[in-house]
């Protein structure tokens, strides 16, 4: 199953609100995003926040960018 697929599952499980913009990942970014999304829909609990920041390399200086 591919990224889209996955994240398609793990949006009609969690709600719109859950929806993850994919546009800035590297092969390696999305190959971790599988892997956190497959454990997410199994154990039925969401992606925590920090896991998604660390994933994005969020920067706490850039206030235009909200996650």
């Amino acid at each position: 199953m591919d990224l889209h697929e996955l994240l398609g599952i793990y949006v009609d499980k969690f709600g719109e609100e859950y929806d993850i913009d994919t546009v800035t990942l590297t092969e390696d970014g999305e190959e971790t995003l599988i892997d956190l999304v497959k454990k997410a829909i199994s154990n039925n609990e969401p992606i925590s926040k920090k896991e998604l920041q660390k994933l994005f390399g969020f920067d706490p200086d850039k206030s235009d960018i909200l996650i």
